[in-house]
């Protein structure tokens, strides 16, 4: 997320994501409407200006004066909204234009702006305003790629980001209408919900803050468009062949929907745009993932944010806690595309020892898991956790449950039927899991899992990933910012708690500089040989200083091949 990337380099930001979503309900026997109207324009490509005119017309509107009728985040997951930057802002119902003032709730990581009606408001309303788009790079640092940019003539974001809601519980109908009379003639639109113009069932209306929406001159791949199976969409240049890598996403996409059992090949969408700041990072959203890239992304990189992400897809759960999805995900992303022939044994290998590499040297490795999400954002080794150790802790059940079948049954059984589950309805919690693990392993998986989330160091067996490849023990420098890592908590960011003869104060940093940097501190953290760069603002001085952000060198396990075993035996 993701943040920060997904996987072994960055951080997705799958389960921020879906704060906003709350879980599903049944469908109001009655559901009101709201239509939705985007018109981009004003794109100026070389200042990396734009707007996105959003129009709203929503049926049966009943609030009281001093009610809240519309709302949108300030901020979600470290990322600035449009919140305080929109203008023009007017909503009327019959009786002409209602007057609104705003509250916010407490600042927090994420957190909401609410209109407030000066008059009752009733029946059908309509509400205009303009969203700015400003490319210039985000002062709170790394966060999931949601906001409005422009790209190659066309604009891009999440809805979670621009588009206001109805402050209320009811189920809508929505349909989107693209106005695309302000780009460039031949654009196109497209979103999380296929291409052009969309209708939804009724349901809720915050299903629009996870929905990517892309409108300009785009490139496609595959050619024909479909809405059916997989589709991924991108403006501009990039800096290396993107339709290759799009092809093999879409091969894997098959290949993963065959995996998972599915009944037919779902409709997956990919969103590729540019990010100066977490180049290589991307979310997960609705049916579709959103990925970025950089002047010096290098596309095989790529490969395992895209599988990552795409797992997903598969991961969705009503319990707690990302070690499930965020986990399954990290353990899958290089297996799943090993076994379908799309990476060599060696890429695989190198995604394990990542993993293996930034856990067994991340002095927090002992975090208990309900410290996690009131920390995650203070400091990026409580972030990875979830990745890092959800994905070892899943090659160690692998393990068990390969040695007490006799080989007869794998971690696949359990995550295929927790899917199975999930598509029929069933509830598909940590009890569910516990239940089927237990059921596998007996007490000794109930006893596993609760180590794991007490924040116990979880340890595969030399063989548990596979016969081809054994256990050894390398050495990893731990990552070490030099300072408090509550630092870059905020808008602004001051450096306090500067640790004595570190890597940071050896370089010039001191207490009280206020910095700025412009990439995703989990990547940082999982690059051994990845320097820091922090702009340092130092009274009326600003400079550069750029640092390797690493301490003390630990033990840590990694794996290599074993020449004894053979290939055809390895994907297991």
């Amino acid at each position: 997320m993701i943040i920060a990337g997904v996987c072994r380099r960055h951080l997705s930001s799958l389960a921020l994501a879906v704060l906003l979503l709350g879980a599903p309900r049944a469908w109001a026997e009655t559901a009101q409407t709201m239509q939705v109207t985007l018109r981009p324009g004003d794109v100026d490509v070389a200042r990396g200006l734009g707007r996105m005119d959003v129009e709203l017309r929503i049926s049966a509107m009943d609030a009281q004066a001093g009610q809240a009728v519309l709302t949108l985040p300030v901020v979600i997951a470290n990322t600035d909204t449009i919140a305080t930057t929109l203008t023009d802002l007017v909503m009327t119902d019959a009786e002409g234009a209602v007057p609104l003032t705003v509250r916010d709730d407490p600042v927090a990581l994420v957190y909401a702006r609410h209109w407030i009606a000066g008059r009752a408001v009733s029946g059908d309303v309509t509400v205009r305003y303009r969203a700015p788009i400003d490319n210039t790079p985000p002062r709170r640092g790394s966060g999931p790629p949601y906001s409005l940019r422009t790209d190659g003539g066309g604009v891009s974001g999440v809805g979670n980001t621009f588009i206001l809601l109805p402050k209320d519980d009811h189920d809508y109908r929505i349909a989107l209408r693209w106005d695309l009379t302000g780009l460039p003639a031949g654009a196109g639109a497209t979103s999380s919900h296929g291409e052009g113009d969309f209708d939804l069932e009724p349901g809720r209306a915050d299903r629009l803050s996870s929905t990517v929406f892309m409108a300009g001159p785009m490139e496609r791949e595959p050619q024909p468009v479909s809405n059916a199976g997989f589709s991924a969409a991108w403006m501009g240049e990039t800096p290396f062949e993107a339709r290759p890598l799009m092809a093999w996403t879409n091969r894997l996409h098959g290949w993963m929907s065959r995996f998972f059992a599915e009944p037919g090949e779902p409709p997956y969408r990919v969103f590729m745009r540019y990010n100066p700041i977490n180049a290589g990072g991307g979310v997960a959203l609705t049916r579709s993932f959103l990925v970025t890239f950089g002047q010096a992304t290098n596309p095989a990189d790529l490969k395992s944010t895209l599988s990552h992400e795409m797992i997903h897809t598969w991961t969705q759960w009503d319990g707690r806690g990302q070690w499930y999805g965020e986990g399954i995900a990290v353990y899958y992303q290089g297996l799943l595309p090993y076994r379908a022939g799309l990476i060599t044994a060696d890429d695989y290998l190198a995604d394990i020892n990542d993993t293996a590499r930034r856990y067994y040297s991340n002095l927090l490795n002992d975090t208990p898991d309900d410290q996690i999400a009131p920390r995650f954002w203070e400091d990026s080794r409580i972030r990875v956790l979830p990745y890092d150790r959800g994905g070892v802790y899943f090659a160690v059940v692998n393990g068990k449950i390969r040695r007490a079948s006799e080989g007869t049954r794998s971690l696949d059984d359990l995550i295929l039927e927790m899917n199975r589950r999930r598509r029929a309805g069933e509830t598909v919690d940590e009890a569910v899991w516990i239940a089927l693990l237990t059921a596998e392993l007996g007490e000794e998986g109930r006893a596993l899992h609760a180590a794991m989330k007490d924040g116990d160091l979880m340890v595969p067996e030399p063989d548990d990933y596979g016969p081809c490849f054994t256990r050894y023990v390398g050495r990893a420098r731990r990552f070490d910012l030099g300072f408090d890592p509550k630092s870059f908590v905020g808008d602004v960011k001051t450096i306090r708690g500067l640790v004595a003869g570190s890597a940071a104060e050896r370089a010039g940093i001191r207490n009280g500089d206020v910095v700025t940097y412009a990439v995703a501190m989990d990547g940082v953290q999982g690059d051994q040989e990845a320097r820091l760069t922090l702009q340092v603002t130092r009274g009326e001085a600003r400079f550069p200083v750029t640092y390797l952000p690493r301490g003390e060198e630990v033990d840590v396990y990694q794996w290599r091949r074993d020449t004894a075993a053979v290939d055809a035996a390895c994907k297991t």
